[in-house]
């Protein structure tokens, strides 16, 4: 389900500072959680070489599924593998939203620099949190 919403600022110059701050945030939780995957890429590979090794001599699953409530996985001490699969998922999608962010922030500021619209008021339309449609009012 895509979501979808809306917002509006008193200036174009507002939307781009917003714009700026959430790149600079994002850009500082990227570079902590790339931190968090590279100390738990060893540890989740020698649990899943111990994981393999139980498997093969007949041991069962030691591994609990999380907690399913309304769509939320609940995660009760997952393991290592578990715990890295999350983090690289997320540190991933993180890079993309970046990536998107910033190509976002060129454009806009462009559009709104060469047409002189810093002081216009503008309303923006985000898709699952990104910019999608600026508005100039």
């Amino acid at each position: 389900m895509d979501v979808y919403t809306l917002k509006f600022y008193k200036r174009a110059s507002d939307f781009l500072a917003e714009l700026d701050r959430e790149i600079a945030d994002l850009e500082n939780s990227t570079r902590a959680l790339g931190a968090e995957v590279e100390q738990l890429k060893s540890a989740a590979d020698k649990y899943m070489k111990i994981q393999n090794l139980v498997k093969k001599f007949g041991g069962g699953e030691t591994e609990h599924p999380p907690v399913e409530v309304t769509g939320l996985g609940i995660y009760i001490e997952p393991s290592p593998s578990t715990k890295y699969n999350i983090y690289v998922q997320s540190y991933s999608h993180m890079l993309d939203l970046l990536s998107v962010l910033k190509k976002v922030r060129e454009v806009a500021g462009a559009v709104i620099k060469e047409g002189d619209l810093s002081e216009a008021p503008v309303a923006v339309q985000f898709k699952q949190g990104v910019p999608v449609k600026l508005i100039i009012l």
